[in-house]
């Protein structure tokens, strides 16, 4: 059973060493990807079997877990590897990184959606039921912008949902937070370059990397109980490839229409399509410095775009089976 207080460092270096394997499934990557981190950054304190292999205390893999959070949200590992515990922690804003939550509810706090996911009827009630009080939620900034003129002044915290951090994202935050000065910016994403964090962190935005293409109304709410707050579509223009048959704000509606289903199937290929769709447009911005990378990242959105269309048609069927409603013309 999980404790609701912080745990004892001794504590952690009495409980069973670990093996590479299980570290890696814990922290969701791969073996290979553990050992070059630690062949060439020596993250962790220096364990090993009777045979040779490193093995892992709950307190080594604690430090791995802030340090893949952070290189998740765009962080550079060598910037990371020689900073102590205590350094990592107080960089981690995600929700697991703060342990278990209490019963704070979040009374007072006004706050506004902008973004597919994040203004299903789900998170609004989840938020609610948590006793906030949600003053707009709107499908993407060009909403917000147009009808953020009569919302209420006393906005603390604007939530924005963006799949891609793309390069148009910062004059786009610019043109709505003028009507939000005084409210705090956290944007929640799933793909994005270092270089785009960097910039969007430097205008005064909080960033948090999504562990889902979606978005858990649960999370969500201990997201925001977590932070620390005062009171109270891009076209595709390859030949090969057509543009994505569905919106993201059409997909979130296929997916919350699905949770009213005993069959997940819906639900499911819409967050597939999501990913797919949100990581053609991330291959498709990655600047790099020679020609030969480039050309692997234009192959990437291409493998993307293609797996990408079958599951459009599955939809499409699928959608017809079981009654869903899908935009007219496709």
């Amino acid at each position: 059973m999980t404790s609701n207080s912080p745990t004892d460092p001794d504590e952690l270096n009495e409980l069973p060493l670990l093996r590479p394997g299980a570290v890696a499934r814990q922290l969701g990557m791969s073996v290979e990807t553990l050992r070059a981190w630690e062949n060439r950054y020596g993250l962790t304190s220096s364990h090993h079997s009777g045979g040779g292999q490193r093995l892992y205390s709950q307190e080594d893999v604690q430090r791995l877990a802030h340090i893949k959070r952070l290189v998740d949200e765009g962080h550079r590992i060598g910037q990371l590897a020689a900073l102590p515990l205590e350094a990592l922690k107080s960089l981690d804003p995600s929700p697991e990184a703060a342990g278990p939550a209490g019963q704070t509810t979040l009374a007072g706090l006004r706050l506004v959606l902008a973004g597919p996911w994040i203004s299903s009827t789900g998170c609004i009630e989840a938020l609610r039921q948590q006793q906030a009080s949600v003053s707009a939620a709107v499908q993407d900034l060009e909403e917000l912008r147009q009808s953020s003129l009569g919302l209420d002044t006393g906005v603390a915290l604007l939530l924005v949902e963006s799949a891609v951090l793309d390069p148009g994202l910062g004059g786009r935050m610019e043109s709505v937070r003028r009507s939000f000065a005084s409210a705090r910016v956290v944007i929640l994403y799933r793909f994005g370059s270092p270089e785009m964090v960097a910039r969007l962190t430097q205008a005064g935005h909080q960033l948090v990397r999504k562990p889902m293409d979606g978005i858990d109304p649960a999370w969500l709410c201990e997201l925001v109980r977590r932070l620390d707050l005062p009171p109270g579509e891009v076209q595709m223009d390859s030949p090969d490839v057509p543009a994505p048959r569905f919106s993201e704000a059409e997909l979130a509606q296929v997916s919350q229409a699905s949770t009213r289903m005993q069959c997940e199937c819906p639900r499911h290929l819409a967050e597939l399509l999501t990913a797919l769709v949100g990581f053609e447009r991330y291959s498709r911005q990655c600047e790099d410095e020679s020609e030969e990378e480039a050309a692997l990242h234009r192959e990437l959105c291409l493998a993307a775009g293609r797996a990408r269309l079958p599951l459009e048609e599955t939809l499409q069927r699928l959608a017809q089976v079981k009654g869903i409603s899908l935009p007219s013309g496709q």
